[in-house]
């Protein structure tokens, strides 16, 4: 009876991962999460695995993202990961522009964030400003909560790596003021206080949360530390430009996702 059990969760499990993973590949759109909602992280993340195990790229990063307040008292964890895949990450110079695809008529958004390279030890560790593409075939999939974020690859559909900050850690303390335009008006915009403090954060949360799920982050792996100015939701068309202050900016702007495989 409990192998019986077993084997239908994993069925389950294995039936949102399918359906997820086959609504990124169409560029089509959900009504609402594949059936029943997992009970638990450890299953979502293992939705999660599935997803990786058949997803057709390389893991070259990990989204760390807040869990909104209604959430943690039920589950108790305040932050969760999804992985970011090689062909979904763009690279910008200091004024330059990239085209990021987002799913039509599903979930998109643009978000500032300060990207780690990791290295061998943390003082070699590198740090980039840059922006995490959330992006999903689910609409409502933040609504609906972080199991379904954790399911459908953290909500990630793409990361820019802009100009690196130099000596980052010696001068973390220094302000920095981080502004996001989209379609010409300002969105979003925070002054960063300790860029080292909350950079150090996220990568402890993503290692931690690695070792736990037996998950290897290797030295060079990049980590998307966290939405500065907020989670600012665009649909296909819209333009940005992202200013860190002195450490430079970046345009964007968002196409529609297109079938691949």
């Amino acid at each position: 009876m409990v192998n019986a059990q077993v084997a239908s969760s994993q069925s389950r499990l294995q039936e949102i991962s399918r359906i997820l993973i086959e609504a990124r590949r169409s560029a089509t759109a959900l009504s609402g999460f594949p059936g029943d909602l997992p009970g638990s992280f450890a299953d979502a993340y293992a939705v999660q695995q599935l997803s990786r195990e058949i997803w057709a790229d390389e893991v070259v990063g990990w989204k760390v993202g807040g869990v909104p307040p209604d959430f943690v008292n039920t589950f108790g964890e305040t932050h969760l990961v999804g992985p970011i895949f090689a062909q979904s990450v763009k690279y910008v110079s200091n004024g330059g522009s990239a085209d990021m695809p987002v799913f039509t008529s599903g979930f998109g958004a643009i978000e500032p964030e300060f990207i780690v390279q990791l290295g061998e030890t943390r003082e070699a560790d590198r740090l980039f400003i840059g922006a995490e593409i959330a992006s999903s075939p689910l609409p409502a999939i933040n609504k609906i909560g972080p199991i379904a974020v954790i399911c459908d690859f953290g909500n990630n559909n793409g990361m820019i790596v802009g100009p690196e900050v130099l000596n980052w850690r010696a001068k973390g303390a220094d302000s920095v003021l981080v502004e996001c335009m989209i379609d010409d008006q300002c969105v979003g915009s925070r002054k960063v206080g300790d860029v080292v403090a909350s950079a150090d954060r996220a990568i402890d949360f993503l290692l931690a949360n690695g070792a736990r799920r037996g998950v290897e982050i290797p030295d060079k792996t990049y980590v998307s530390t966290g939405a500065i100015t907020g989670i600012h939701e665009a649909e296909p068309g819209a333009r940005s430009r992202i200013s860190f202050g002195t450490h430079g900016a970046f345009s964007l702007s968002l196409t529609a996702a297109e079938p691949s495989g």
